[in-house]
């Protein structure tokens, strides 16, 4: 990821899709008012509710994150597909974001399978199915869920029909449109809990306007922090702080607000954050909503304050966005992984983990993908699989939204993975070496992608 000005998109699940560049219908042509340029880009924006429903006598739903085991007993907030679709000329993109933990890359699969059967009108060339990695959604995977249970099919499947409706949504709904990039660190929002402790501090914001800048058609909010400021001992299905962030982006810029996780590996999380309730100025008790409402917003309005050129918020710069005016471009790579860990190739075959393909070799599918964004003040953003990590630090400069950013990698298209402490990795019997392949497979896309430039 590498340009004068990066963005980086999202905790994206790992899929499989290989594709050079995009081929799509031409984007809609409406003239521009008198005296404004002719807009570089068309997008449009959509979300599809995907919340499920918890009855007491109905059969349990399972969390993912932390630990086996937990049942859901209401809910908090509801969970959604969001979708923008960008375009430029014949070349287009849909991004979707689930508030799910992640997804097997067989899955990303049948979701470009669904669209395609589903929507046939809708021409996109490329699709990058990423995940917010909330800790209170369901589990569509089975690492968290006990022995003797299983994940509900049915619930899967409508995961793949409410991505597909959003992006046909999205579709429906593209405009003439014009991208612009900013960046504010925010490093006091983020726990490194293992060493070496390395913080991925930066926000990244992609805003989404109308071709003449009166109107937001979506906003793109890129964070490395695990969404699990709610805790183990939470059993309400809820996106976490990413809800109070979108609905606070929402607020002040309209449009459809999308939250992105990015390198939160390692393991960079909200539990420890000291924050001060902005009602009563007390500490915020953690592991609570408050907490996750309270982080949601401080996140969200440090960007919306920094976007208006204050000096009040953290690390405020000026106001002014890069802005790409250009071609979109993506290229991507599929790739097998071996399997190392005898237990994950155990709990596949005897089904106990979410249906996935093996190879011949007992090899998995995987992708990489570099999405690019070209002309004046472009962006890059890399997609993998994994809770990725960076063992050297990102560099990010300050200001917003100037200065170059590392874009980095995110857990795209296929089940997150923890990537650190190889001991701890095999005692939770999920050790594989996916993380490490799709960074090399993903590097040999572009040399020096996470190098700033």
């Amino acid at each position: 990821m590498v340009n004068r000005c990066l963005f980086a998109l999202a905790l994206c699940g790992s899929a499989g899709f290989a594709v050079g560049r995009c081929a799509t219908g031409p984007g809609p042509g409406a003239p521009a008012p008198a005296g404004v340029p002719p807009a570089p880009f068309f997008a449009g924006a959509a979300s599809v509710a995907i919340t499920p429903e918890v009855r007491p006598d109905g059969s349990p739903i399972w969390l993912a994150g932390f630990g086996q085991g937990r049942a859901a007993s209401g809910v908090h907030d509801d969970l959604f597909a969001r979708a923008l679709v960008l375009g430029s000329g014949t070349h287009s993109v849909a991004i979707v974001a689930l508030d799910l933990i992640g997804l097997f890359h067989d899955e990303v699969v049948r979701i470009r399978e669904e669209i395609r059967a589903r929507h046939p009108g809708v021409s996109v060339g490329y699709v990058m199915v990423c995940s917010t990695h909330t800790h209170a959604g369901p589990d569509v995977i089975g690492l968290w869920t006990p022995e003797g249970h299983a994940v509900d099919p049915a619930y899967v499947a409508r995961v793949r029909s409410a991505a597909a409706d959003a992006v046909a949504g999205a579709w429906d709904r593209r405009r003439p449109a014009r991208l612009r990039f900013g960046t504010i660190d925010r490093p006091d929002l983020i726990v490194d809990s293992r060493l070496p402790r390395v913080i991925d501090a930066a926000a990244r914001l992609l805003k989404v306007e109308t071709g003449d800048g009166g109107a937001t058609i979506a906003t793109l909010l890129d964070f490395a922090d695990h969404p699990e400021s709610l805790g183990r001992e939470n059993t309400l299905i809820s996106s976490d702080y990413p809800d109070a962030a979108r609905r606070a982006l929402e607020e002040a810029y309209g449009g459809v607000a999308i939250f992105l996780s990015a390198d939160l590996g390692g393991l960079l999380t909200p539990l420890g954050v000291r924050l001060s309730d902005p009602d009563t100025g007390r500490p915020v008790p953690e592991k609570t909503f408050r907490m996750a409402e309270t982080l949601g917003r401080e996140l969200a309005q440090s960007v919306i304050v920094a976007w208006q050129g204050s000096d009040t918020a953290p690390g405020a710069g000026p106001a002014e966005a890069a802005t790409a005016d250009g071609t979109i471009e993506v290229k991507a790579r599929e790739f097998r992984v071996p399997l190392e860990n005898s237990r994950l190739r155990r709990g596949l075959l005897e089904g106990r983990l979410w249906p996935r393909a093996l190879g011949d070799d007992g090899s998995l599918a995987s992708e990489a993908a570099v999405l690019s964004f070209r002309g004046t003040g472009g962006a890059r953003d890399l997609s993998r699989a994994g809770e990725g990590w960076d063992p050297e630090p990102p560099g990010s400069r300050r200001g917003f939204p100037g200065g170059a950013s590392r874009a980095g990698a995110r857990i795209a298209d296929d089940r997150p993975v923890p990537v650190r402490r190889r001991s701890v990795r095999r005692r939770a019997g999920i050790h594989h070496p996916e993380v490490r392949v799709g960074r090399e497979a993903a590097l040999r896309l572009r040399p020096r992608l996470s190098t700033v430039r």
